[in-house]
């Protein structure tokens, strides 16, 4: 792949991604169903950080299951509204990044809804984005156990909560192209999938970008 083309194959991505992915105001509502969910069986508000996790854990199994029904991308356009757009605009082995990104995207802005409600709504996007990339990027790069997997993405996503935050995004689509490219080249995609992601991988991968989030979100990173 040429330089012109690494550099538009991930402008589209982020287009396609930013185009389908939920407004930080569909995610309040969303959020607040959970909450009264949670008000209703146990009577009172979810305010404690432990509330918050049993929501957050409710969140992340959410999309666990949806990231794993797209591991077809076939499949996707009826499960996931918006990929059909993203399909328009990328076409190919590129929509499974788009519609995993997505997922994992809305779920970070779910799970910032969480933790933290007083941000603006463009905050809580930019937050959303960089937890989701950098959490899924770093996974895609690093070798080892999940465990450790997840240690190191908790860092690295706190790293890049400290840059700008357009310029940092922008990288972290660069970066997640190229892994992912890389990855899908070399058949190295975790579990030994090619190109199209398989449920089970998409399932994994969604998972840990959720405890990466909740773990920076709840500034549990040690």
């Amino acid at each position: 792949m040429n330089h012109a083309a690494g550099e538009l194959e991930e402008s589209r991505l982020q287009k396609a991604v930013e185009t389908i992915v939920i407004t930080p105001e569909a995610a309040t509502k969303l959020v607040d169903g959970y909450c009264a969910t949670f008000e209703a069986k146990f009577k009172r508000e979810p305010e404690s950080l432990e509330d918050k996790r049993r929501i957050a854990a409710r969140i992340i199994g959410r999309y666990s299951k949806l990231s794993a029904a797209a591991g077809a991308v076939t499949a996707a356009p009826s499960v996931i509204p918006g990929v059909g757009t993203a399909v328009a605009v990328l076409g190919g082995g590129v929509t499974d990044i788009a519609a995993t990104l997505k997922l994992q995207v809305d779920m970070c802005m779910c799970l910032v809804e969480v933790y933290e409600t007083e941000l603006s709504s463009e905050d809580k996007k930019h937050l959303a984005f960089t937890i989701a990339l950098a959490g899924s990027a770093e996974q895609m790069a690093t070798k080892g156990g999940k465990a450790a997997v997840q240690k190191i993405a908790e860092k690295l996503v706190y790293q890049y909560l400290k840059g700008p935050a357009l310029v940092t995004i922008k990288q972290l689509f660069k970066r997640v192209s190229i892994t992912f490219t890389q990855k899908a080249m070399a058949k190295a995609i975790p579990a030994g999938v090619g190109v199209a992601f398989s449920s089970s991988t998409n399932y994994v991968l969604t998972t840990v970008v959720g405890k990466v989030a909740v773990a920076v979100l709840a500034k549990d990173v040690k």
